[in-house]
């Protein structure tokens, strides 16, 4: 459905941006303009810190990715390629790795990239909180020789690599952090990446300008402008206007008027990361009882939520796997879409004439819409959802930190695409207390999610990770509900663009066209 664009507040919205964007240079796509060679980049929310180490969101990363580099990159289209390092070896038992590294790599600040910046950006990575979701299974790098550092880990881990492609892991300047400290480096970051780091004005932009003597050449883009633009609507206007080249995650409801227009160029990916799921406090007085999570099961009609929620940009999903994550499988099989069986497991639950419960919510939208539809066809069987609408950080301390709720509608997220880390990160009892907010503990999950965390056979690890669907669909710990299509929309004369499923938006391969 068509969004109106020319309200009075979104107006003033962009007459206040107007400000925000002088001072970023002559600006792609407008009237007379002589050079192409800068660009500007709307993201949804500030970024955490331009200290790779000490940050793992989405939209930090996207910013990250300009100024810093890992060994390995994952390549939109092509999956996982050398970076930092040209090769690298396994040992015998898969707990070691030895990386060969790129020779005559350069630093921001003019120093030649060696052994020792690389092991202790890995050992300062692995010791910060942010990366234990991927280092948790590193136990530490050391320098072999000038060439090559070797990766000691805990365990053998089958998804290492993609770990080390994610910019929390990223190799930094040792010398830098040494005599700046933490604090100072986090003012005058220093990396590899195509981009160098100039300003960051808190809430308004990040300013990048290019790396000149970046290993892979010099940037075709110039002059890297993040604008912070928490209204999607008015970023969407911002890029219909060519105040803005570059649209992260617009918004769906925006879509087809982004289509429309001849300067725009809106790019879908073929699926994401994310999954919205039923979640279960599993330990709840309510949802302790099988038969209560298994009628909410039978009771959800996930195609109408897409259709309701996603405007039929997305794909239901019965395994708690997305199709772009390994360990998918289409066969796959979750509960059918059965009433009648809903209500007989709500009758032998005790809850024959009905029950009502408090689902705590994220008020943005992304969650709510979902959760409006969930309300309605779970009313079928008897169940009264209330909403309790909270704000994101007041929601994450109390539903995903605290596990104070007895149910949510959230989102689980592939940090790395690999079941390991929902399936790990959210279901294995060693968890219960952080990641594992839903309170499941089975011995024998435990038991198959160590073995595929373990082995290096991706026929073994993908028929394991199959077991543990099984559990999910048996159990019902969650419920699997849907994944969305990544989308970016862009300058129409700007190419090299994607829509990344794991958002790596690398701004080196954008160009302007002739």
């Amino acid at each position: 459905m068509r969004r109106c664009f020319k309200t009075l507040s979104l107006i003033l919205a962009l007459l206040m941006l107007a400000g925000a964007f002088a001072g970023c240079g002559d600006q792609p796509g407008t009237a007379g303009e002589s050079t192409k060679d800068s660009l500007v980049f709307s993201i949804n929310a500030d970024i955490v810190t331009t200290d790779c180490h000490m940050a793992r969101d989405t939209v930090t990363g996207i910013v990250h990715y300009q100024i810093y580099e890992t060994l390995v990159r994952d390549q939109p289209g092509e999956g996982l390629v050398p970076a930092l390092a040209e090769s690298w070896e396994f040992s015998a038992d898969n707990t070691e790795i030895t990386f060969k590294l790129r020779e005559n790599v350069k630093f921001h600040n003019g120093d030649t990239m060696t052994a020792e910046d690389v092991a202790f950006s890995l050992n300062r990575a692995i010791a910060s909180s942010f990366t234990a979701s991927y280092s948790g299974t590193m136990d530490h790098a050391e320098v072999v020789d000038d060439t090559h550092v070797k990766l000691c880990m805990k365990q053998a881990f089958g998804p290492v690599l993609q770990c080390l492609s994610v910019p929390c892991l990223g190799i930094v300047s040792k010398r830098a952090v040494e005599e700046l400290g933490d604090e100072g480096f986090a003012a005058a970051p220093v990396g590899t990446g195509p981009y160098k780091f100039v300003e960051w004005s808190s809430g308004e932009k990040i300013v990048l300008e290019a790396f000149d003597e970046y290993w892979r050449g010099a940037p075709t883009i110039k002059d890297l402008t993040f604008m912070i633009m928490t209204d999607r609507n008015t970023a969407a206007i911002a890029l219909e206007n060519n105040e803005v080249d570059v649209l992260y995650s617009p918004d769906l409801a925006d879509r087809e008027h982004l289509e429309s227009l001849e300067n725009v160029q809106f790019i879908a990916g073929d699926g994401s990361v994310y999954m919205w799921v039923i979640a279960f406090n599993n330990e709840s007085e309510i949802f302790s009882d099988k038969r209560v999570r298994e009628a909410i099961s039978y009771a959800i009609n996930r195609d109408e939520i897409v259709d309701g929620a996603l405007n039929g940009f997305g794909e239901a999903v019965e395994m708690p796997i997305v199709p772009s994550v390994f360990g998918y499988d289409p066969e796959f099989k979750g509960h059918e879409y059965d009433l009648e069986k809903a209500k007989q497991l709500m009758a032998e639950a005790g809850y024959a004439d009905g029950l009502t419960v408090t689902i705590k919510l994220n008020q943005s939208s992304t969650y709510t819409r979902p959760a409006e539809i969930v309300q309605a066809q779970l009313r079928q069987i008897g169940i009264n959802l209330e909403f309790e609408l909270m704000e994101r950080a007041a929601f994450l301390s109390d539903v995903t930190t605290d596990a104070n709720y007895d149910i949510t509608l959230f989102m689980f997220t592939a940090g790395y695409p690999d079941a390991d880390y929902v399936l790990y990160g959210r279901m294995h009892s060693s968890n219960i207390g952080g990641t594992n907010y839903i309170k499941y503990s089975n011995p024998e999950v435990d038991a198959l999610l160590d073995q595929a965390r373990a082995s290096s056979d991706e026929a073994e690890r993908k028929s394991l990770y199959y077991k543990v669907s099984e559990y999910v669909r048996d159990d019902v710990p969650f419920i699997p509900l849907m994944t969305d299509n990544v989308c970016i929309a862009a300058n129409s004369a700007l190419t090299g663009v994607r829509a990344s499923i794991g958002e790596q938006h690398y701004v080196f391969d954008y160009a302007w066209a002739e």
